[in-house]
């Protein structure tokens, strides 16, 4: 004979059968209280199950996994404080790649009057200066424009962005800095000039 109610699903404990009410005795005439308890099953201790999925399936049944229905995440909101400063930021560094590109594309002659200015007049090295200019004004667009993509994606998704057009304009003054150190050594006029001083 079945039992015609569901089987529990995992994790769900089987309802206890009912009880008889008091006064009354399920044991038949033929059968004593001690055959009826010997053939009941033995009464386990409930065990609280800790398993992964247990805990998933009690936390689905409080609302606190996230995958129900009305479970939605909170919303982000726009810190206006970090669009202005990010806005501002990206500004500067627009502004200050259209006013130096022409300095840092000619670099030879701005090499050779700050050398001039500290006592070495055979600064010769202008091709050099030059390329290294040029490289250095590919690298400080490519580093804006980098910049400038990846902080409207932190604004859009309502992150933090002011600190992305800092590792930019760090990345471009890097750049800068190496060209002008790259112009300067290989010039043999200025190699001349350091070893006179020793």
């Amino acid at each position: 004979m079945t039992d015609p109610r569901p089987r529990p699903k995992y994790g769900e404990y089987a309802p206890l059968p009912p009880t008889a009410p008091e006064g009354t005795s399920e044991v038949g005439a033929g059968e004593s209280a001690t055959d009826s308890a010997a053939m009941a099953p033995p009464i386990m201790p409930i065990i609280p199950d800790s398993s992964l999925n247990a805990q998933h399936q009690r936390g689905a049944a409080a609302g606190l996994t996230g995958h129900g229905a009305n479970a939605e995440a909170p919303a982000r909101k726009h810190r206006l404080w970090d669009v202005f400063l990010t806005a501002t930021l990206l500004l500067f560094g627009v502004a200050d790649i259209i006013n130096t590109f022409s300095t840092v594309a000619n670099l030879g002659p701005v090499l050779r009057e700050g050398l001039a200015a500290q006592g070495m007049d055979d600064f010769s090295s202008d091709a050099i200066a030059t390329d290294a200019g040029g490289v250095a004004n590919i690298v400080r667009i490519a580093a804006l424009v980098l910049t400038i993509i990846f902080a409207l994606l932190q604004i859009q998704r309502k992150r933090i962005a002011f600190w992305i057009p800092l590792i930019g304009a760090s990345v471009a003054g890097l750049a800068l800095m190496v060209a002008i150190f790259v112009a300067v050594l290989s010039d043999p006029g200025f190699m001349a000039y350091v070893e006179s001083l020793q």
